[in-house]
């Protein structure tokens, strides 16, 4: 069964062009690793949500997923990247969840 990723943001104004920066170089290797099967970015047009961001990635499986993390953390240390001061920086809040599909 798919596991999908879903990352919610609040990001502000102000820091959404380099928000989106970062998030591009991150997707980028993302969909690289092996067992990725889609992924997609969303920024808000209209509506109530105080979220104005979210980011899916779509694994083949379970498996495929926790190699992911471990492939993201690998890399992220690689380039000395550490997110958390990143979105301090920025003041973005996230909250990310982990989800199966089933289709309807």
């Amino acid at each position: 069964m798919q596991v999908i990723s879903i990352d919610l943001f609040i990001v502000p104004k102000e820091s959404r062009d380099e928000f989106l920066e970062q998030s591009r170089m991150v997707q980028g290797f993302i969909k690289t690793i092996r067992g990725f099967v889609e992924g997609f970015s969303y920024e808000k047009t209209d509506g109530e949500s105080e979220f104005n961001f979210m980011t899916t990635a779509v694994w083949e499986s379970e498996a495929s997923f926790q190699y992911a993390g471990r492939a993201i953390g690998a890399e992220f240390q690689r380039r000395g990247f550490n997110p958390q001061p990143l979105f301090e920086r920025l003041r973005v809040k996230r909250i990310r969840s982990e989800y199966k599909r089933t289709p309807y």
